[in-house]
């Protein structure tokens, strides 16, 4: 058997496609002719941009059951098969603002915060999977899951970076994404022998509209110097989804400019 790098003709479900990240994956797919679902939270524009990319869009809340659900059946229904998931949906501070403070001091934490973040980011992943996982089962050929996770999710942040900052880490997250790296070990050796790869990619910090503190104070940790550009992660996405990475199963690939490398 022939590896190749080619995605054309994939069929791709990507939930969490209209964030910083998810929106650069969905655009990089569509232009590489991956057959392609985009799924995100009602209250985003992802019907609009399946629109613009002439692929298949679906509201979902990934936090519930019967949601994600009816995602899958959609996505089945309109690609027959599907051969790659890209779980990128998560809880970021943005989402959860309204929600209550996010960025309050652990000792006074509130648990519904860090409860809707695990239900989004580690519960979600873990449906989404459940379900794709199942039908590529039933199909018979085999799959590439990738889950994202984060730099979080493997070391604890360096809190001073955060100092006049409007934003900072806050545990849920980081505790989610490591539940994320563990999950995917988990579901690799459940379905290695159907033929189900499950991998992680792990991004570092991407740059996004950042203040030139923040952005000067994060660089200095990184050994390339900079924060990621979005298109930096794409790459890894390619190679996960496509035959080049036929053999591997249950990693984490982080793509981080060596900000764990320290």
């Amino acid at each position: 058997m022939k590896a190749e790098f080619d995605l054309k003709g994939k069929r791709v479900l990507l939930v969490g496609a209209t964030g910083v990240l998810g929106r650069t994956y969905a655009e990089a797919l569509a232009a590489a002719g991956v057959r392609l679902v985009i799924a995100d939270h009602p209250a985003t524009d992802v019907l609009s941009l399946a629109q613009s990319l002439e692929a298949t869009g679906i509201t979902v809340d990934i936090s519930k059951e019967d949601e994600v659900v009816k995602c899958v059946e959609v996505a089945v229904g309109k690609l027959g098969i599907i051969d790659g998931l890209v779980n990128n949906a998560a809880a970021t501070s943005e989402s959860l603002r309204k929600e209550g403070d996010v960025f309050a001091p652990v000792e006074e934490y509130p648990l519904a915060l860090w409860q809707k973040t695990i239900d989004i980011n580690l519960t979600g992943t873990f449906l989404m999977a459940r379900e794709c996982g199942r039908h590529m089962k039933s199909c018979g050929k085999g799959g590439s899951i990738v889950n994202v996770s984060s730099i979080y999710g493997i070391v604890g942040p360096d809190h001073g970076i955060y100092d006049n900052q409007l934003f900072k880490s806050f545990p849920g997250y980081s505790a989610s994404k490591a539940g994320v790296i563990g999950l995917t070990k988990w579901l690799a050796t459940w379905w290695g022998a159907s033929g189900i790869r499950v991998n992680v990619l792990t991004p570092g910090g991407v740059l996004n509209d950042h203040n030139e503190e923040f952005e000067r104070a994060y660089s200095k940790k990184t050994p390339l110097g900079r924060m990621a550009d979005r298109s930096d992660m794409v790459g890894m996405v390619f190679y996960l989804l496509s035959d080049l990475s036929r053999y591997c199963t249950g990693q984490n690939y982080i793509v981080d400019g060596g900000f764990t490398s320290w």
